[in-house]
């Protein structure tokens, strides 16, 4: 794991957690001595957090940003719809594996053990076979492919919990920097200026370049 990726992560996390709340409608902007006032709407990034967390797409219905709100949802449904197909094909899998190893034991017993047959063959809704006349190394080969069916579908579900949890934090993630975006001021006095520009290094000397002014 990246350690000081995960710092940064948590430290973006903790920054909009603690963020001041601005309770404002409009924004005053002075120049030289003539005040403007602008009519950017502020949005509190404090509240727009706590709206995701208590309810994933409160945040983006509190930004304006409905449009986010569907794919937020689709993307929800789909995880959760693949956490239930895994944990039904995990479970169908656990027990035929279980059912089968007891008959496996049963069926390749010493003469000196006593292990009576299993009733419970849930294998057999999986595979129509008669496992009474299969041969060992089909045996083997069976028992092997139930376990590493159950073991994929664990797998699968697994991460389709940590890829529903990825949502949300996203979810809180984004909304606090859709309403830190949406404080930003932009006018018609803000330009941008590129022109030619020399620059003098002590090694390579005399240089053209580039220099890029914003003005706002």
């Amino acid at each position: 794991m990246n350690y000081s990726r995960l710092i940064i992560f948590l430290g973006l996390i903790s920054f909009i957690l603690l963020g001041v709340t601005k309770n404002a409608n409009s924004q005053s902007l002075e120049a030289d001595t003539v005040s403007v006032v602008s009519d950017v709407i502020v949005r509190s990034p404090h509240k727009a957090t706590m709206y995701s967390v208590m309810f994933p797409g409160l945040g983006q219905a509190y930004n304006k940003k409905y449009w986010k709100i569907p794919i937020l949802y689709a993307g929800i449904g789909v995880t959760i719809y693949a956490i239930s197909w895994n944990t039904k094909n995990f479970k169908l899998y656990k027990n035929a594996y279980a059912d089968f190893s007891a008959f496996y034991d049963y069926k390749y017993q010493d003469d000196d053990e006593d292990i009576e047959e299993p009733t419970e063959k849930s294998y057999e809704d999986l595979l129509d076979t008669d496992f009474s006349e299969t041969s060992s190394s089909y045996d083997s080969w069976f028992k092997t492919t139930l376990l590493n069916k159950k073991d994929s579908y664990k797998q699968d579900r697994d991460l389709s919990y940590i890829i529903l949890a990825g949502i949300y934090v996203l979810n809180i993630v984004d909304a606090a920097i859709d309403a830190h975006f949406t404080n930003f001021n932009v006018n018609n006095d803000l330009t941008i200026k590129v022109e030619p520009a020399i620059n003098y290094s002590a090694f390579s000397g005399n240089s053209l370049g580039l220099r890029c002014q914003i003005t706002f």
